[in-house]
């Protein structure tokens, strides 16, 4: 977005005024239900809060600030139900909250200009980076370390691709970003072990302005900068290559690794978060479901000392980086026989199951014993 100065003024004056809402709405949801025991309906509480309540708030940012409030409440409630940790919402601090949405905007974008009420600053011009696909649902307008932008959301029909008898297993690393079972290696860029010198110069910049001051501010949008140009390097290298696999394959294994509990080795945890291996996995299970492909999540256990020519068990450290099977004679390197392996299980649960946009394999299909599995290594 390239708002003027006063738009970008009413802009910064109605995202504080939303945020200031959302916490007074939060503490009125959680005194009324010490007081009464009952949970405070949307609608109830959309009563209260008005244009009289908040005349300095469009009513649309009203009504959409109230129901991103009470859909974490649901969320939360839907986690206390199914056993999920889902955190209870928080009050949002001047850091925390960044977003301004609005609804009903089929029309609000129109010759390179964006159409926000009065309040927000009126007509704004916008630079389209490309054409919107689909039906335009909602906007929200999001601020950044380098500016404003326009998040434009669209509904969308999938868009399948044609056809193809391709099937790959995918092993994720530190290594290597992505080594498949075909032998192609996508390299760990590792942005953030990169530009840690860079960042550092920054924080240690900052460390040393004093609180307050004006010199502090530049200094701390300038560290915002640096963390900002590491997660949009880091994004596009993902995108690059889920589009990679999927424009390729048809049937995408891959391990299903619960990074949360990896990153608890304090040794591996900036290297794992550098990598993004979720982050990899949602994109490549987004992609495939629009174009039709299938991704399967199997079991990781033991996919790096299983020899995938003879099925023979070869022990070895992480730092063994090469799999030489001493029954068959089989080599290879250590992440390519462990992509193997993993398309090897990705194809029993397609044959058992059917085929489907996205599969997991559940603890009785990994074909491991349950003592086996307890022994697996931790860094895999």
């Amino acid at each position: 977005m390239r708002p003027t100065q006063a738009q970008e003024q009413a802009l910064m004056q109605t995202l504080m005024a939303s945020r200031k809402m959302y916490n007074a709405c939060l503490e009125e949801l959680i005194t009324h239900y010490q007081e009464t025991g009952k949970y405070l309906h949307l609608y109830e509480q959309d009563k209260r809060h008005g244009k009289e309540a908040h005349p300095d708030l469009p009513a649309v940012v009203v009504d959409t600030t109230l129901k991103r409030l009470h859909r974490s409440c649901t969320n939360f409630f839907r986690g206390l139900k199914e056993g999920h940790k889902v955190g209870f919402p928080r009050f949002k601090n001047a850091q925390a909250w960044n977003t301004i949405q609005f609804r009903d905007a089929a029309n609000c974008l129109d010759n390179g200009r964006f159409k926000a009420p009065g309040q927000c600053g009126g007509r704004m011009r916008v630079i389209v980076h490309r054409p919107l696909e689909g039906t335009f649902k909602f906007a929200r307008v999001v601020l950044r370390p380098s500016g404003w932008y326009l998040q434009c959301v669209c509904e969308t029909t999938p868009q399948p691709l044609p056809q193809k008898d391709t099937a790959v297993g995918l092993d994720m690393g530190i290594r290597y970003l992505v080594a498949d079972s075909n032998g192609h290696i996508i390299e760990n860029a590792k942005h953030a072990r990169k530009t840690a010198k860079r960042l550092a110069k920054a924080q240690k910049k900052l460390a040393k302005c004093q609180k307050g001051s004006i010199r502090r501010k530049k200094a701390r949008k300038q560290v915002a900068r640096i963390h900002e140009h590491i997660a949009n390097q880091r994004k596009d290298t993902l995108h690059k290559a889920s589009r990679y696999y999927v424009d390729g394959f048809q049937t995408i294994a891959m391990e299903d690794l619960q990074v949360a509990n990896m990153v608890r080795n304090h040794c591996l945890a900036f290297a794992i978060a550098d990598a993004s291996w979720g982050r990899f996995r949602h994109y490549l299970e987004a992609k495939a479901e629009s174009a039709g492909r299938q991704v399967i999540a199997v079991r990781p256990h033991y996919t790096s000392q299983k020899c995938s020519s003879c099925g023979k068990y070869v022990e070895k450290s992480l730092s063994v980086r090469t799999h030489v099977c001493p029954f068959c004679g089989y080599r290879a390197d250590r992440d390519e026989n462990a992509a193997r392996n993993i398309l090897q299980r990705g194809l029993q649960v397609l044959a058992r199951t059917g085929p489907s946009s996205s599969r997991r394999e559940g603890p009785e299909q990994s074909g491991e014993s349950p003592s086996a599995l307890k022994r697996e290594a931790a860094g895999l």
